[in-house]
């Protein structure tokens, strides 16, 4: 990450010049945010700048944007307090995307919605895995890896998709394919009754491997099957070999 200075500027809130928001490529502006980092700040001040950035591709002339501090920014506004801010800069959509990422990365409020919010604006694949996670009642990690051709692994799955997803690596393998095996996933949920996370994710994990690894699957005939089985999976253990045997004598 370039920066223009490693000193801190302050914006006087006097002035006639203000900062704008990323609306619609950064995460969402919520008022109880602002209103418990205004607390902060009346307790303890300003600990860290707003990270700015002059940009001119958005709007096709120079404009200062928020990076980084939003809610501190509008916490700080509300007090009535000058703005400490830091500039850095940001070369092309692409880029912006990777600052917004990395400088968000290690923020417990910043939630996996927010990351494909931000990818979203400059990569197709994020915008499919949005509308797929809106359109199925599946774990969004799980949906990301279906359709990334993934492990679907229900025990470290999540935790790699979701490093992928915040790099902006989410890369669709097959749609056609992917579709495929979530709308197999969702009809086996409705004759499965769901059972607590863990056990949820492991069965979708070990079906989706059965399906991949079946020489013939033959779907229809493999639901008819389930149907007659499906009491047996509420006495299977969080073992991901169990569900796999279960699955391979029912098919």
């Amino acid at each position: 990450m370039k920066s223009k200075s490693l000193s801190v500027k302050t914006l006087k809130i006097a002035g006639t010049k203000g900062f704008s928001v990323l609306a619609g490529i950064n995460r969402a502006i919520i008022p109880s945010h602002v209103t418990k980092m205004a607390a902060s700040l009346e307790a303890m001040g300003p600990i860290r700048p707003v990270v700015v950035a002059t940009i001119s591709f958005i709007s096709g002339s120079p404009v200062d944007y928020i990076i980084d501090g939003q809610h501190l920014y509008h916490a700080l506004m509300r007090l009535g307090w000058d703005i400490p801010y830091t500039e850095i800069e940001v070369e092309d959509a692409t880029n912006l995307a990777e600052h917004l990422a990395m400088l968000n990365n290690s923020s417990k409020s910043w939630s996996m919605q927010d990351y494909i919010t931000v990818w979203a604006n400059i990569r197709k694949d994020y915008v499919k895995l949005n509308e797929y996670y809106n359109t199925y009642d599946i774990e969004l990690s799980q949906i990301a890896d279906i359709l990334m051709n993934q492990s679907c692994n229900g025990h470290q799955g999540g935790s790699n998709i979701s490093r992928v997803i915040k790099r902006g690596e989410f890369v669709i393998d097959d749609e056609k394919r992917g579709v495929f095996l979530l709308n197999c996933v969702t009809d086996a949920l409705k004759l499965v009754k769901r059972m607590d996370r863990m056990s949820n994710k492991l069965f979708i994990a070990s079906y989706v491997h059965f399906i991949n690894t079946c020489a013939k699957y033959d779907h229809p005939q493999f639901m008819a099957n389930l149907n007659l089985n499906k009491d047996k999976f509420k006495t299977v253990t969080q073992d991901p070999e169990e569900y796999k045997k279960l699955l391979k004598s029912i098919g």
